[in-house]
């Protein structure tokens, strides 16, 4: 009878039984389940990495990247800070199983022992215990696997935290974050003028026409430097015509000095001196009779001067085409044809303003450029503008300043619309207005002294 209990036993704890092949299959799954968050970290972690670095490099480099340079700017610090926050996570569970663990291959071992001793006093002292494992430096769970060793984790998760640090610091200038506004306190004083920097959509033609003067008006700026100065929405450009709203401008804004050329247009309170087209803009600066349509693809800088309390200051409109078209080609062959082209004019349009804005600098020349330059602080385009000349933001309060889409909330992201200044001139404050939903696009503020 003793026999037969002990065979009895013996099946139950035996590898091939049932009970141990469920004990077993639960040991692995929980194995890969450990295992599957620190691999998962670890692969998140080197593709981000890669993504940034490589971004950093090839941006506004290659026209590949104008699909990719699409992402959300915040993303760029958002996702490190997610992958520590995960890794801290993971670390302090694996440390909770980790110590449940070891209280159970205690308990585990103990009544191993009891068992044991009383198997062999019930077969008359012969030996029915298995020979204990010889010890390899890692504890044993029920199931009999090692505990992964903790260090390894550790070390895991302390490079998941090491690549994500990497990444937010090789991309920080392009998260779009602006750290300045915890400290700046905006200026009580006004300054010498009030400009105002806004891409109207179309001009207004889907909305009401009263309201749109209204909210233009209602501005009060001394300067205006507006964009989409057309109507008709097409992006292959064959239906797009041109505005002649002038006699309504000076109904609306009596006194104001205009000037326009194809779709951008500066209404000025403050004498002009003089104007010019930048960049591949002077391909029809001599050409007063050109076509609009050739006018409207090559004009997307207009320089004005103004003269301010006796001092000048150039005033750079600015309307840079849009990266990606968002018609019937993107679902088509033609789509890398039109990144390529896009790359092509952005780049021309962007090589023409800042060659223009170097002689500027040279000079130590007033000028303040602001405008719709479809580029968000991702874009590899803005590194030169923002590198040698001072960010408005700067003298902003917003700590991640964004100006679209108005008109749908949650894709308020992204910052596509900037201004700069370089020389004797001060932005004593800065901000993004909200235009009654006429536009997309947010209103850019500022307070300009000289």
């Amino acid at each position: 009878m003793r026999g037969t209990a002990a065979g009895r036993a013996g099946t139950d704890t035996e590898p091939g039984g049932g009970h141990g092949t469920v004990r077993k299959r639960g040991a692995r799954a929980g194995r890969a389940r450990r295992l599957h968050t620190p691999r998962t970290l670890t692969t998140l972690a080197v593709l981000w990495t890669c993504f940034a670095v490589v971004q950093r490099i090839l941006s506004g480099r290659w026209w590949v990247m104008l699909v990719p340079d699409l992402v959300p700017p915040l993303a760029f610090l958002l996702v490190p800070v997610l992958l520590i926050v995960w890794a801290g996570v993971a670390g302090l569970r694996r440390r909770g199983r980790g110590a449940a663990e070891g209280t159970g291959v205690r308990e585990s071992g103990t009544a191993a022992g009891t068992a044991g001793d009383s198997a062999v006093s019930a077969d008359g002292g012969r030996a029915a215990v298995r020979v204990a494992e010889p010890d390899t430096g890692r504890a044993s769970g029920p199931s009999g696997h090692p505990v992964p060793r903790p260090a390894r984790h550790r070390a895991v998760l302390l490079l998941v935290c090491c690549l994500a640090l990497v990444s937010a610091s090789v991309s920080w200038s392009r998260n779009g974050v602006r750290l300045t506004a915890l400290t700046h306190h905006v200026s009580s004083t006004a300054g010498d003028l009030r400009i105002v920097s806004w891409n109207t959509t179309w001009w207004g033609q889907d909305v009401d026409t009263d309201r749109f003067w209204q909210t233009l008006r209602a501005q009060r700026a001394d300067v205006y430097l507006l964009q989409e100065y057309l109507h008709g929405i097409d992006y292959r450009q064959e239906n797009l015509r041109p505005v002649d709203d002038l006699a309504r401008i000076h109904r609306e804004f009596p006194g104001y000095h205009v000037v326009t050329r194809g779709e951008l247009i500066t209404l000025s309170r403050f004498p002009v001196i003089g104007s010019k087209l930048v960049g591949t803009g002077q391909s029809v600066a001599d050409r007063p009779d050109a076509p609009w349509l050739e006018v409207y693809r090559a004009v997307k800088t207009l320089r004005v001067d103004i003269r301010v309390h006796g001092r000048s200051l150039s005033l750079y409109n600015v309307h840079i085409p849009v990266q990606i078209d968002p018609g019937p080609q993107l679902i088509s062959p033609g789509v890398f044809g039109m990144l390529r082209d896009r790359q092509r004019t952005r780049t021309a349009q962007f090589r023409g303003l800042n060659a223009e804005l170097r002689e500027q600098r040279a000079k130590g020349a007033a000028a303040l450029v602001a405008g719709d330059f479809n580029s968000s602080p991702a874009m590899g385009e803005m590194q030169e503008l923002r590198s040698t000349m001072r960010d408005a933001a700067d003298s902003g309060t917003d700590l991640y300043p964004h100006s679209w889409n108005e008109l749908v909330t949650v894709l308020g992201l992204w910052r596509l619309d900037w201004a700069f200044s370089t020389g004797p001139v001060t932005v004593d404050s800065y901000r993004f207005d909200d235009m009654n939903r006429l536009s997309d696009h947010r209103a850019q503020v500022m307070e300009v002294s000289l």
